[in-house]
């Protein structure tokens, strides 16, 4: 396993703990974050808590750091599912004694989606010019760091995936793939759409059957069926009259999933401001869609 060098000395590990993760799921009882919360959904927002004690001075000790360099307590989320990127919390440290940093943040559901990554980091605060040579001196350099992830239900759900020979179902032959949506928002799920893979494109066929161990090939193409089913997911939503942005649908519904996919990946933009992109720009609304989904980003 590979171990990440610093240029700089850190502190000593009895200088900085953490206490774990508690978690509110839109209000309810607190307990310990899980690795996955099954029941999430974008309606739910999520409180998360935590306490960090700090021994100031061990932490400058055994660090180098002189006793006049300002300290901090970070706290930054990071959903991949909206690709929102939040710095929740950020707690100027006193110069000197043992501290106990209460952290309190939230992370609402319609930012959130995929996997949620909670990064807390003691951080220098501004830059110090009298550092020695193996002391930090950078604002901003990360003294000690740590990381908690859950997976939410958002990205993770599964989706109903079909192989069918185009040819003879009389579609496009060279078409790879074709996402059948029904148009009824209160339809379950895994009733009203399936995602259709010619099975006359063995490219895009092995590559779906290799999900669980993809190449690089296999992920470029993973990252445009994505993209290409979360733009005609948002295409659909935009072209359902009745879906508004106050709309509430049952879990497992069509109209709850076309809700989810619009709040989670283009979070702060309404369905009325999406319509008239799609009627008048029907290119930019492509490159958003494009965007939201984050085309290629970890494939190339």
């Amino acid at each position: 396993m590979s171990r990440q060098a610093f240029p700089y000395r850190r502190p000593h590990g009895d200088a900085v703990s953490a206490d774990g993760w508690l978690v509110r799921l839109d209000g309810e009882g607190r307990g310990p974050l899980p690795g996955f919360i099954p029941d999430w959904d974008y309606q739910y927002d999520l409180r998360l808590e935590r306490v960090v004690r700090i021994d100031v001075d061990a932490v400058r000790a055994s660090t180098g750091l002189p006793a006049t360099a300002p300290l901090a307590l970070a706290v930054i989320w990071h959903s991949s599912g909206s690709g929102l990127r939040v710095r929740a919390q950020h707690t100027v440290l006193p110069f000197g004694g043992v501290v106990d940093v209460p952290i309190a943040c939230t992370v609402k559901g319609r930012e959130s989606g995929g996997t949620l990554t909670l990064d807390t980091q003691l951080v220098l605060a501004a830059r110090v010019d009298d550092a020695g040579p193996l002391t930090a001196r950078r604002a901003g350099s990360v003294l000690w760091r740590d990381e908690a992830q859950v997976r939410l239900q958002g990205d993770d759900s599964q989706f109903p995936i079909s192989v069918v020979d185009f040819k003879e179902a009389g579609y496009p032959e060279d078409a790879p793939w074709l996402l059948a949506v029904e148009p009824d928002p209160e339809a379950a799920v895994m009733g009203a759409m399936v995602l259709l893979v010619n099975s006359g494109t063995p490219q895009v066929l092995d590559a779906m059957q290799r999900a669980g161990h993809p190449g690089t090939a296999d992920r470029l193409i993973h990252s445009a069926v994505q993209t290409d089913v979360v733009r005609l997911l948002v295409e659909h939503a935009v072209r359902m009259p009745d879906l508004q942005d106050d709309s509430r649908y049952e879990q497992d519904t069509l109209g709850h999933l076309l809700m989810g996919i619009v709040h989670t990946r283009l979070p702060g933009t309404t369905l009325h401001a999406l319509r008239r992109l799609y009627e008048n720009d029907p290119a930019l609304f492509s490159a958003r869609i494009h965007s939201a989904a984050r085309l290629f980003e970890k494939e190339s």
